[in-house]
């Protein structure tokens, strides 16, 4: 039994932990996704966005006559101590009473405002303005996250790039070594070139195993700001962006979006933070509007109640009450408060012009410097090939020089590091290209998932 038990056990923690090693593919879009469900931001302003759909019921409801009904029963006890009264001279007896009396009640009654000077309209239009607006902050956390996300995942592909050069980096010095060994046998080579490349081998080792922690750091970042699970292991889609263009496609549309005026246009029309704002100074007018409809128009209501009464329940309809009217109220002096509610609309209103103003000069410097660091990375890209053709054909050379006995090891090793280091700095830049579109079409207010 207890092989049994222990066999069970053993397969369990089997299965366990080759489920927890299994890496789980996760695509750009996924990743979004489970980000945009699992954000608590998102939570919240779905919640506001909730509040303002029952605010708005609740705002339509203050247009239609209420009604409030209402019973009750009360007990009175008088009690009298007997004695006399003299009136006009006369004394008259006045008995001890003790008399208990009930009253039933029941009534209904409703009441209306029939004017308001329209702020009762005005309060709908303030919900339903803050339920927009409410909907405009969802669409931009949405674009923040996207592209925090597309950051987190283009930095794991740029790293996953270079443990793949890395890679063929190593392996090309352990192919280097093996032949340096050959010279060696046959007496072209002493042994020091051996120990020299054997520790060039070793350095490139450990830069592959840095590159390698650094991709399963960003991985975990990528987890973590996508609200995944943490306790599992992930991996991206590596064919995610085309990572094989041409210049003349990067050159062709850094040109496309070089005029800053229509980018800006463009955000101005589509940006959801400016929309947001906006959309506040349509909200700060409505609230100027109802502070002049509380200062300067009366409030005319109606009212009607009907209610029946009586000593005991079975006649609480001996008496019968019906009564209908209006009621009108006008602000005549409160202390300047009214007056001070509608000034300080006014200064939130001209507070939020200024707003806007605020971020439409950060939407056009954003613009601005985003067209900057595409045409810079383009440059780099272009200089960085054409450093390329030339690194590769360094290395050909030091390794034919070494093997005819005209270079060292050393002359071979240096070319290899700084083709190593070029395609690192290619890639990057590649990638690099690539945020800064997505940055684009970001401060463009076109970044949809």
């Amino acid at each position: 039994m207890k092989k049994i038990r222990f066999s069970a056990l053993f397969i369990l923690i089997l299965f366990t932990g080759s489920a927890a090693s299994q890496e789980i593919r996760v695509t750009l879009k996924e990743a979004i996704q489970h980000a945009y469900n699992n954000d608590p931001n998102i939570a919240k302003i779905n919640y506001n966005i909730d509040a303002q759909e029952s605010n708005i019921r609740a705002r339509y409801g203050n247009l239609f006559p209420d009604l409030k009904f209402s019973t009750g029963w009360t007990r009175s006890n008088q009690v009298l101590k007997g004695g006399s009264i003299n009136q006009n001279g006369i004394t008259i007896p006045v008995p001890e009473t003790n008399e208990t009396s009930d009253n039933f009640s029941l009534s209904l009654r409703s009441d209306v405002t029939l004017f308001d000077g329209m702020t009762s309209y005005d309060q709908i239009d303030l919900a339903k303005l803050t339920k927009k607006q409410y909907q405009l902050q969802l669409k931009k956390q949405k674009q923040d996250i996207a592209v925090k996300i597309i950051a987190d995942y283009v930095t794991v592909l740029k790293l996953q790039q270079v443990v793949k050069i890395n890679e063929a980096t190593l392996a090309d010095s352990r192919a280097q070594l093996e032949r340096i060994k050959i010279f060696v046998e046959v007496g072209r080579r002493t042994m020091s070139d051996v120990y020299q490349q054997d520790v060039v081998v070793a350095q490139n080792e450990l830069a592959v195993e840095q590159a390698k922690n650094n991709v399963n750091k960003s991985l975990s970042d990528l987890a973590y700001n996508s609200n995944l699970p943490l306790d599992r292991n992930y991996a991206v889609n590596e064919n995610e962006f085309n990572t094989e263009i041409p210049y003349s496609t990067l050159e062709a549309y850094v040109i496309q979006n070089q005029n800053t005026d229509n980018l800006v246009a463009a955000a101005y029309r589509n940006r959801y933070d400016l929309k947001t704002t906006e959309q506040n100074l349509d909200i700060l007018q409505t609230n100027i509007e109802i502070a002049r409809g509380n200062q300067y128009f009366p409030v005319l209501s109606g009212f009607g109640s009907y209610s029946l009464s009586g000593n005991k329940i079975d006649k609480i309809s001996n008496q019968r009450v019906f009564t209908i009217g209006l009621s009108l109220s006008y602000p005549i002096f409160q202390g300047f408060q009214l007056d001070n509610q509608r000034q300080l609309a006014q200064i939130n209103y001209r507070s939020a012009q200024e707003d806007i103003k605020l971020v439409k000069n950060q939407i056009a410097l954003q613009i601005k410097k985003a067209v900057l660091d595409l045409r810079s990375l383009l440059k780099q890209i272009e200089i960085t090939d054409r450093n390329l053709k030339n690194a590769e054909q360094n290395k050909l050379l030091a390794e034919e020089s070494y093997r005819v006995g005209l270079g060292t090891v050393l002359d071979v090793n240096t070319a290899s590091t700084n083709l190593n280091n070029i395609l690192i700095n290619k890639s990057n830049l590649i990638y690099d290209f690539i945020l800064a579109q997505k940055q684009l079409e970001y401060y463009q207010g076109l970044l949809n998932y």
